[in-house]
């Protein structure tokens, strides 16, 4: 959840982070379905702190720099960090699986076209923790209407068979009495987001974020009882 938490963060703050030296506070929280087999629905709440420069962003949510600017949009490079699973810890199924968390590189893009807009990412690993890589293709519509801005995605994503088996796989290693081996292949899934975010005043905004996103499928590993997550953020940020 934490990772599209910081997503939502980072929508609400697009238009505003261009500011030389500009720090960003807030308080984000969500929840979303558990997909994992036993797991309980997340409830949770982070932190939010980032700096941006014209070209430079630093938080809690990873590193990125602006590499080129366009005109109709940008590419920016970026260092960010994947959390392990978090395997129901009280479920005999996940006893004995181990998974570290990864530091991942990424390049991503987002072009303009008035109110419409196309961004594309990528992310690989680079900890030598799955060797996997995940891609993004998305097409969204953003408007504002006085204080109030409504941003709605649409999307695809790859994944490749080393990032899926880390999340869904079990290895034969890893197969026992009642956990199946699970060779995970090569995924493309759809996702679907909508946020909407209010200006409390100049500063300081809110926002809360609706989404879903198909698991394809990985929903036939043994470690899952879900075909898709949906998730609800709410969140408060100040900028200054």
């Amino acid at each position: 959840m934490t990772k599209t938490i910081w997503t939502a963060a980072l929508i609400c703050l697009a238009t505003g982070a261009q500011a030389e030296g500009q720090w960003t506070l807030g308080i984000l929280g969500g929840g979303s379905t558990g997909y994992y087999v036993g797991e309980k629905d997340q409830l949770g709440a982070v932190p939010f702190i980032a700096y941006d420069t014209e070209k430079f962003h630093i938080g809690l949510d990873g590193l990125s720099y602006q590499v080129l600017d366009f005109g109709i949009g940008q590419i920016d490079a970026s260092l960010g960090y994947r959390a392990a699973p978090e395997f129901p810890g009280d479920d005999p199924l996940f006893d004995g699986l181990k998974r570290d968390s990864a530091i991942e590189l990424g390049l991503s893009t987002r072009l303009d076209f008035g109110n419409a807009y196309l961004g594309l990412s990528a992310d690989k690993d680079v900890s030598d923790v799955h060797d996997g890589v995940e891609a993004n293709a998305s097409v969204g519509y953003a408007v504002g209407l006085g204080s109030v801005g409504i941003d709605a995605t649409v999307g695809a994503k790859f994944r490749d068979a080393n990032l899926n088996q880390y999340l869904y796989g079990v290895s034969k290693a890893e197969q026992r009495p009642g956990r199946a081996a699970f060779a995970a292949g090569d995924t493309v899934t759809g996702f679907a987001s909508i946020t909407a975010s209010y200006s409390l005043t100049r500063t300081v905004s809110v926002f809360g974020q609706a989404d879903y996103e198909s698991l394809g499928d990985n929903a036939d590993s043994p470690l899952v009882d879900e075909d898709g997550v949906f998730g609800v953020k709410l969140g408060v940020l100040m900028q200054f």
